[in-house]
């Protein structure tokens, strides 16, 4: 059995679902879809709520919001298949085949990945900088992502054998948005577990205006910076597999922090104007992401020295 395991937040995932089921009714291969919410708003709660009647569904709303890694923890703990097919709430899937792609591919890797894309650019302005960075950064085909397969890694749309799960799991001592994927990654790199990088990909709908994925960016500066501390003893790996922590040594090996944190205290309003206008700039926001980093780490920075 494979268990469709998908945490929801202030979505719907009605159509989703219904696609998910319509797929694994003509399919010959067990399938069950688990939803979780995490304590989303009562709109929210109402619409997805009537997925408790579909078969092979079993709906659950939660309290209050426990995070982003524990409710995928818990998604794990209830289900029932040999494999778990994570799924990001805000994502539709327009393949008429992809669970059959996935299941066509148990058995060649304990971790599956099938990627990320995206819809038409937006019409308005304040959802261009979240998806031109998708666009750029996040939609890549297998073939690209296989070759740094670990660091392509994204927990957003991937099949996993539930064994390897249980004895990994996502780290619940991140909270907030952001890397939980990154620091499972890890994980799984240096359990030298094998990741296979398929064309299976899951369109991204929750683009987020442009100030609310600012924030989310600054909460994932603040977790990366938490992975760190966690994984003291795998520092230096972890600098190796992050891009943005690649550069940022080297920035700070060439004496770039103190000019960092200067951009980070004068010139962060007009940044973010920037980014937020009709044309962001991806690079500026490499900046931004830089210049914050240093002024949050530089305790740290200095201690490993």
């Amino acid at each position: 059995m494979i268990s469709i395991c998908i945490p929801v937040y202030n979505f719907d995932v009605t159509e989703l679902v219904d696609e998910l089921l319509r797929q694994a009714n003509h399919l010959n291969y067990p399938v069950e879809v688990l939803i979780f919410d995490d304590h989303s708003q009562q709109y929210f709660r109402r619409q997805n709520s009537l997925l408790a009647s579909r078969s092979k569904t079993s709906y659950l709303e939660f309290d209050f919001n426990i995070g982003r890694s524990k409710i995928r923890n818990r998604l794990a703990d209830f289900a029932h298949g040999d494999w778990l097919l994570f799924l990001d709430c805000d994502v539709m899937v327009d393949s008429p085949d992809y669970l059959k792609t996935y299941i066509d591919n148990l058995g060649r890797a304990k971790v599956l990945c099938g990627g990320r894309e995206y819809g038409p650019k937006p019409f308005r302005p304040e959802l261009l900088l979240r998806w031109k960075y998708g666009v750029s950064r996040e939609c890549k085909s297998a073939f690209v992502r296989q070759t740094d397969p670990y660091s392509s890694f994204i927990s957003g749309n991937f099949v996993i054998s539930a064994d390897i799960f249980n004895a990994i799991r996502f780290n619940e001592a991140l909270s907030g948005y952001g890397h939980e994927d990154t620091l499972l990654g890890i994980e799984l790199k240096r359990h030298n577990i094998e990741i296979l990088h398929l064309d299976n990909a899951a369109r991204h709908l929750g683009l987020d205006p442009c100030g609310e994925f600012i924030s989310k960016t600054e909460q994932g500066i603040v977790n990366l910076v938490r992975i760190l501390n966690i994984s003291a003893g795998n520092r230096r790996e972890i600098e190796k597999s992050i891009k943005l922590l690649r550069i940022f040594r080297f920035l700070r090996h060439i004496g770039m922090l103190y000019p960092l944190r200067w951009v980070f205290k004068v010139l962060t309003p007009y940044i973010r104007r920037q980014l937020c206008s009709s044309n962001p700039n991806i690079q500026l926001f490499d900046l931004y992401k830089l210049s914050l980093l240093s002024k949050i780490y530089r305790p740290h920075w200095r201690q490993v020295s």
